[in-house]
């Protein structure tokens, strides 16, 4: 009788034990999958901030892009693209918006920099993509903090 409770206990403890472990892995597979999140978010905050070290962009090289699929069909004539600009960097871009498979280009320039204002005709749009031509003036990255796109009215 004793030997059974002591198997029961051990069976028990080997199960809390497992049980434990899969808490664990849980727990890390969200933390990791939050910090995705938010590493994937970063081009749509609105806090203000410091960019320091290796995070607080998105980036890709030359021949690349950085494509948004938007939730949902929008009308917009408007589109913000914040690249990095702490020191005086030139970049080289196209970007690109897409509606019913047709991708049509609305803005290109080897002289990009700072905060990119493109307006263009209203349009339907569900994607937009920001393509690397050629990199920067110091490497071959292109390097977006922000972008917002909207429906501006125009007077």
């Amino acid at each position: 009788m004793l030997e059974k409770i002591i198997q029961n206990q051990i069976n028990y403890q080997r199960k809390l034990s497992k049980y434990i472990k899969l808490q664990e892995w849980k727990f890390k597979i969200r933390k990791q999958l939050a910090f995705f999140y938010r590493i994937l978010l970063l081009i749509f905050r609105d806090t203000i901030y410091i960019i320091g070290g290796a995070y607080g962009y998105q980036w890709c090289r030359i021949g690349q892009s950085i494509q948004v699929d938007l939730i949902q069909k929008y009308e917009l004539n408007t589109i913000k693209i914040w690249l990095w600009d702490q020191d005086n960097r030139v970049y080289r871009v196209k970007v690109f918006i897409k509606f019913q498979n047709i991708e049509t280009k609305i803005y290109e320039s080897n002289l990009a920099q700072s905060v990119v204002t493109i307006r263009f005709p209203d349009q339907l749009v569900e994607q937009f993509r920001i393509y690397n031509t050629y990199g920067n003036t110091y490497n071959i990255g292109l390097h977006v903090i922000k972008v917002e796109a909207y429906y501006q009215f125009i007077e």
